[in-house]
């Protein structure tokens, strides 16, 4: 009767948890239009202009992993 617990339990885990992605390399939703946000789009301007300057930055970094790998 003590090995009816832990049985169950996995199992209620396994029931609650989320749906699992069956594509996981499906583009993104498409984002809605600034204007109809509540946000506004000032702040998705902001958003953008982050998103451009951690892609710029990224492509910086690639490019010094990629010397410094050259000269090791």
């Amino acid at each position: 009767m003590t090995r009816a617990p832990l049985p169950a339990l996995l199992l209620l885990l396994a029931g609650c948890s989320g749906p699992h992605d069956p594509n996981p390399d499906a583009p993104p939703a498409p984002r809605a239009d600034p204007a109809d946000d509540a946000i506004g789009a000032p702040l998705h301007q902001s958003l953008d202009k982050a998103r451009s300057v951690e892609d710029l930055s990224g492509e910086r970094k690639g490019g010094l992993d990629a010397a410094i790998d050259e000269t090791n």
